[in-house]
């Protein structure tokens, strides 16, 4: 029951961090003031959207790796309750 809803929890999870990136160029209309403060904006927001795709990749390895340790642990305390179990029954 538990490896079930983590396992629905993480496939959202990655869902959820994993939405389209669509590629934009900036461009540069004209010689206004205004063009050139709308193209200076555009390459500043590039520069952020490339600093989230790091930071979401990041996220979605280590949950990766959080899932898989914790599947891990559920299989060594399920060892560990079964060993429980056949020492009490000894009793």
């Amino acid at each position: 029951m538990k490896f079930t809803l983590l396992f629905v929890i993480t496939i959202s999870s990655i869902s959820l961090l994993s939405s389209p990136i669509f590629a934009h160029t900036c461009e540069l209309h004209g010689n206004t003031t205004e063009d050139i403060l709308k193209y200076n904006q555009c390459v500043a927001n590039q520069g952020s959207d490339a600093k989230l795709n790091e930071i979401r990749s990041g996220y979605e390895s280590e949950i990766a790796k959080l899932t898989s340790e914790n599947i891990r642990l559920e299989r060594r305390i399920a060892k560990i309750k079964n060993a429980l179990a056949a020492i009490i029954s000894t009793y």
